[in-house]
Formats: C-alpha cells, sequence, structure tokens
C-alpha cells in the first residue's frame, strides 16, 4: 500500500509541476505579447510638425498647385507628411482653379503626388461640386482620381458613378460604374421683344 501511496503522491507532484511550469509561460508569453503590442502601436514621432501650413508648387515661373493644412507631420524615413483639414487648390491654364478639401491627406515627397481621405469636396470651375471619401493627385500625370463611390451636382445635372478621374490640362472628367445621372432642361431663354 505504501508503494501504492508514493506512486500517486510522485504523479501528484510531477501533475502540479507540470502545471506550474505550464502557468508561467502562458503568463511570460501573455506579458511578452502586451509588450509588443504596446511597442508596435506607439506612432514613430515626426521630425517636423508644423502648423497652419502652406506649400504652392511652380513649374516654369506658373503655380501649379497651392497646398494648405492645419497641421502637417513630416517623416523623413517614409517620405510623406500627414495633413489635417486640407485645402488643396490647382491652377488651371484657362486662369480657373479647382478646390478639394478633406480632413485629412498625405503627401508624398518624392513624386509630389497626394492623397486625400475623409469627406472630401472638390469644387470645379462653373458651378461643379463633387464628393467622396477619398481622392488621389497624381503630379506628373496631372490627374484627380477617386476609386470610391462619388456624387457630382452641377449646373442642370446630378450624377452618382463608383470611380471618377479628372485630366486637368484637356479638363476632361471621366465618371465609371454603376452611373446614375439626373438630368435638368432649362427652358430656353425668351428673346426680347424688338
Amino acid at each position: 500500500m505504501s508503494s501504492r501511496k508514493l506512486l500517486q503522491g510522485l504523479v501528484l507532484t510531477l501533475a502540479l509541476g507540470l502545471t506550474s511550469v505550464l502557468m508561467v509561460g502562458i503568463w511570460k508569453g501573455k506579458t511578452m505579447k502586451e509588450q509588443r503590442v504596446v511597442e508596435e502601436s506607439e506612432p514613430t514621432e515626426a521630425e517636423m510638425k508644423l502648423t497652419d501650413m502652406e506649400y504652392t508648387e511652380m513649374q516654369e515661373g506658373n503655380r501649379i498647385w497651392t497646398l494648405k493644412a492645419s497641421e502637417a507631420n513630416y517623416f523623413q524615413d517614409e517620405q510623406k507628411t500627414l495633413l489635417t483639414s486640407v485645402l488643396l487648390t490647382l491652377f488651371l491654364k484657362s486662369g480657373e482653379e479647382i478646390y478639394l478639401k478633406s480632413q485629412k491627406g498625405i503627401l508624398f515627397a518624392g513624386t509630389r503626388n497626394i492623397e486625400l481621405t475623409d469627406s472630401v469636396e472638390a469644387t470645379l470651375p462653373q458651378g461643379y461640386t463633387l464628393s467622396t471619401e477619398k481622392a488621389f493627385y497624381n503630379h506628373e500625370a496631372r490627374t484627380i482620381q477617386s476609386e470610391s463611390l462619388i456624387h457630382l451636382t452641377g449646373p442642370d445635372v446630378d450624377l452618382q458613378g463608383k470611380r471618377w478621374q479628372f485630366h486637368i490640362p484637356e479638363r476632361e472628367g471621366i465618371i465609371e460604374g454603376g452611373v446614375r445621372a439626373t438630368v435638368v432642361f432649362l427652358p430656353p431663354k425668351s428673346q426680347p421683344s424688338q
């Protein structure tokens, strides 16, 4: 009987020992995971922070665009600037201007491309306005495009679609993907009596 009790005691001690080792391992793993999550969630510090930032891109003495933001955080390693409360003004050769406003944006330093996100509103020449959640300005191609739902309104027209692209030099816009349009025809203007 005593050898049986000894064997039971040994098995019980071994089980308690393994349980203790497992508990310590789980506790250490959880602690290390929490430390990694804290380390990963800490944002990298911007190398330069500006408030009320304004920058104008010039080419051959002509203004191409002006970018304004209430706050700009520049990250050298990523070559980008995170922007808050953004206003992008694009200058057309005709003298007209396109305005793009958004809550957030990114200026990519190397390419001078600009991504606008969070409630993007565009004001186009001749009274047209466009709203979407995301828009991208390609500096080299001189285009604005959006791959998110858009809503365009203006004189005599109301359009909705899934994609939009505007070629700035040609002043040509394209809306694609499930386009829905409402066109309002105004009566012709009356001729003055002679």
